[in-house]
């Protein structure tokens, strides 16, 4: 009697672990920084993005523009303390239908006080 329950908890543990998917929901977080602008990527549904992107010098980095609904903008907060180059910002995004999407970040500041930092461009893909 003994083995039969022994063996008929594994079933129901491996049933738990199949359907739970050993904790892993599958979803991922893909972080990209300034040396990732130009990149195109592929994202699932219910993945995250996090941008963080430094600024050195003056101005910063302003709100999003999304070519597309399959990604939505959650929100941008400082990442970190504070460093004397400028402020460095975390951008978080999160991928919720199949489709194309671009996003693109402006960066604000005075071009006379030295080249102009181009905007930060990524391409996510979601089948």
């Amino acid at each position: 009697m003994r083995g039969r329950t022994t063996a008929g908890a594994w079933v129901c543990g491996l049933a738990l672990l199949a359907v739970s998917g050993c904790g892993s929901s599958g979803k991922q977080t893909l972080r990209l920084d300034n040396g990732d602008g130009g990149r195109r990527l592929m994202a699932a549904v219910g993945d995250s993005v996090e941008v963080t992107l430094q600024t050195i010098g003056p101005g910063h980095y302003g709100s999003p523009a999304l070519s597309s609904s399959s990604v939505v903008f959650l929100g941008e907060s400082s990442a970190g303390p504070p460093v004397p180059a400028g402020p460095t910002q975390l951008y978080r995004f999160e991928v919720v239908a199949p489709g194309l999407a671009e996003i693109t970040i402006a960066h604000t500041g005075d071009p006379t006080e030295g080249p102009a930092i181009p905007p930060f461009v990524v391409t996510v893909g979601v089948p």
